[in-house]
């Protein structure tokens, strides 16, 4: 059956029961973990039910259904089962949808907002550390994109060769580990508590910097590593997911992430660039052991070979990505809240408890 605008994707596995809706004009071809539903218009209107899904009691149901203690999923036989309330009238399912799609095309703005800084960053990455184009532009005599004439008068005028291929002259030749590391802190779980978040694999989203769902560490049941806010979270699980992010708050994650900080602050940008770089993913991904569940150690990583700028040349590169990287963090922040706001009225719309018109003014007031 064709994916169609309307239809409702269900993830079996990795993680279980996360839920989207085929938007219009979309070609959308199915994974082997997800399950389509295709709405009965006549009962259901299409995000409706996806609102449904997504409300506290079915999600909990789904995963106390979930199979598997390394990688848990649904059947297809427990989808079919789950217990779904009757919905009201079709009119009165349009009105409680459109009370709150509003912070739904909030949070979508913001991701695409995020988006878009994150490809920024990417590119400026690229263009000082990969393509030398500062010291290129000089060597054409032209200031570099972004640079003052006292950074200008600083960049390197040339290029030199090194083990790995040409790089500006008073660059060195080094690697991963010279400006980073992968500090090892372990919180038991006896030290762990519900206002503690959790960062899983399942949390960190493929190819982008910005983590927007965590959980809370009150049914973690073994140690976990532990993580500040700004730290690096590397999936080193399957690193071909590549799955790289910035945390957006302090909390403990899974051991299948490695933390990774730099030697000193000035070079967390750098960092940043060449972790999340296509080069390093596939360098990850050949260095990772184990058939099944390929792993990447730091070991590993830390060995892969990079040009390291001057001090002040990854210091300058900080303070322009700093005010990027807040404002995602900043955007992150607020989806998580407009999240969670939906997902305290729906439940109460959908009883009855508050009213179409009460919702609506709570939303308004969130959305500004």
């Amino acid at each position: 059956m064709e994916p169609r605008q309307g239809d409702i994707i269900l993830a079996r596995e990795a993680p279980v029961g996360e839920v989207g809706i085929v938007p219009p004009s979309v070609k959308v071809c199915l994974g082997q973990r997800t399950v389509l539903l295709r709405p009965d218009r006549e009962m259901v209107q299409p995000h409706y039910l996806l609102y449904l899904l997504l409300s506290p009691s079915l999600r909990h149901s789904m995963q106390s259904r979930s199979e598997g203690s390394t990688v848990p999923h649904l059947n297809v036989r427990d989808i079919r089962d789950l217990l779904i309330p009757h919905p009201p009238s079709l009119g009165m399912q349009r009105s409680i949808v459109g009370s709150v799609r509003p912070l739904d095309d909030k949070i979508e703005l913001n991701r695409r907002m995020n988006e878009t800084l994150d490809t920024m960053a990417q590119a400026m990455f690229k263009s000082w550390f990969v393509d030398f184009d500062p010291v290129r532009a000089k060597m054409d005599s032209r200031r570099p994109a972004l640079m003052d004439a006292d950074s200008t008068h600083q960049v390197s005028g040339g290029l030199r060769d090194s083990r790995f291929g040409p790089i500006p002259a008073g660059w060195t030749a080094g690697t991963l580990g010279d400006v980073a590391l992968s500090p090892r802190r372990t919180r038991s779980v006896d030290d762990l508590g519900p206002e503690d978040c959790y960062i899983g694999l399942e949390h960190v989203p493929r190819k982008s910097l910005a983590i927007t769902e965590w959980a809370d560490a009150s049914r973690i049941q073994s140690a976990k590593s532990e993580f500040f806010k700004g730290d690096i979270l590397f999936g080193r699980l399957r690193p071909y997911f590549h799955k790289v992010a910035l945390a957006p708050v302090s909390g403990v994650c899974s051991t299948d992430i490695l933390t990774i900080v730099p030697v000193k602050h000035e070079w967390r940008s750098f960092l940043l660039g060449h972790l999340f770089s296509d080069d390093l993913i596939q360098h990850a991904d050949s260095s990772s052991t184990g058939t099944r569940m390929p792993r990447v150690s730091w070991t590993d990583l830390a060995r892969y070979e990079i040009a390291i700028p001057p001090r002040w040349m990854a210091a300058r590169f900080d303070e322009l990505m700093e005010p990027l990287l807040q404002q995602m963090n900043t955007r992150t922040c607020e989806m998580r809240t407009l999240r969670e706001l939906r997902d305290d009225l729906l439940p109460k719309l959908m009883s009855g408890e508050i009213r179409v018109s009460e919702a609506e003014e709570i939303v308004g007031e969130a959305v500004g």
